[in-house]
């Protein structure tokens, strides 16, 4: 059924920004806002109910894909039954075209009138489950984790390297060395828990155990890549993860002057996209096959990076062959899937 009203939703911190816009009437635009908390989310839908007398099946709810910020009013109006968009906000912004005026207000406003045009595009937000939630906690803190071990380990030698002789450096540095002790002991304790918590979900646990047969794919990027799938629910096929993940090449071509070589997107999720190059190397060293791709690319001349990211391409068509087939990976096994151009 076609929509008729347009929520466009702002959010941030502490509050979201809200404009309705009526299809009947859109110049008539309805402006709020509200706490980012569950009094919030009911207040919003008491508001909403004083300025139509559209029924709620015609309503579109639309929001940037903000995270955290986002999953307050996103699981209250999806347990309400209510169509929740949550669409990328480098999307919205690219089609907004010049604006000469930014604040929440005109940022809710013009969330509304992207639901309205595109409304044919809106795909109905899906909760990951508890258990996709908690290891996305996970790795995040381990990020978050390592991000401070890498920070004391550095400032630390560098201070004992400089000053080789000063007691104070040596103090700092023996300080950081036991810090650092103790954030490895955290991390491995987080890395349990991931796997304890994959254990628990039949359908993960088959999914990870067949995504980690391939070499190169260590346990972080295994829980990474079902975090961003949302189990392979979210990707329909091998192509799509690619795009998603920075990898797949596109063409540059326009009339008969202009043609470029295939070169991949900058619009990217970045952490996927590192973690894969680090399974490439990985797998460069530890595959015989890709290792033999790899060395005979680089004699024929071909840029390494390009190489690396054939191989980030190969790995991904692996993935997704081996989750298709429900079948642990094999080296001499060909599997019918779909390809990587």
């Amino acid at each position: 059924m076609e929509k008729t009203l347009f929520i466009g939703i702002d959010f941030s911190k502490k509050t979201f920004d809200v404009s309705v816009m009526h299809q009947k009437n859109l110049q008539n635009v309805d402006y709020q806002q509200f706490e980012n908390s569950k009094k919030g989310c009911s207040a919003l839908l008491k508001w909403i109910k004083t300025v139509t007398k559209e029924p709620q099946e015609n309503w579109l709810f639309c929001g940037e894909h903000t995270g955290l910020y986002s999953l307050c009013l996103s699981e209250f109006l999806i347990k309400k039954g209510l169509f929740m968009w949550l669409e990328n906000p480098l999307q919205i912004k690219m089609s907004s075209g010049i604006k000469r005026e930014k604040n929440d207000k005109v940022d809710s406003k013009e969330i509304a009138r992207y639901a309205r045009c595109h409304q044919d595009e809106a795909r109905a937000y899906q909760l990951p489950s508890k258990t996709l939630k908690s290891l996305e906690l996970l790795l995040a803190h381990r990020e978050r984790l390592k991000s401070n071990k890498h920070r004391l380990l550095v400032s630390a030698s560098e201070i004992r390297r400089v000053l080789t002789h000063d007691a104070t450096a040596r103090s700092i540095y023996e300080d950081s060395q036991s810090d650092i002790e103790h954030i490895n002991k955290r991390i491995k304790k987080l890395e349990k828990q991931m796997l304890e918590l994959i254990a628990s979900d039949e359908q993960l646990q088959e999914n990870y155990l067949l995504v980690s047969s391939i070499k190169g794919i260590a346990l972080i990027n295994t829980v990474s890549i079902l975090v961003a799938t949302q189990n392979f629910t979210r990707f329909e096929n091998s192509r799509q993860f690619a795009c998603y993940a920075g990898m797949a090449p596109f063409g540059k071509q326009s009339g008969t002057s202009v043609k470029g070589n295939p070169h991949v997107s900058h619009l990217a999720n970045k952490k996927i996209k590192v973690l894969l190059t680090q399974a490439a190397k990985s797998a460069i060293v530890h595959d015989k096959n890709i290792k033999h791709y790899y060395e005979r690319m680089i004699t024929k001349g071909k840029k390494e990076w390009v190489v690396i990211n054939n191989v980030r391409n190969k790995l991904i068509h692996r993935i997704f062959a081996v989750v298709k087939n429900k079948q642990l990976y094999q080296v001499d096994y060909s599997f019918q899937s779909d390809k990587i151009a």
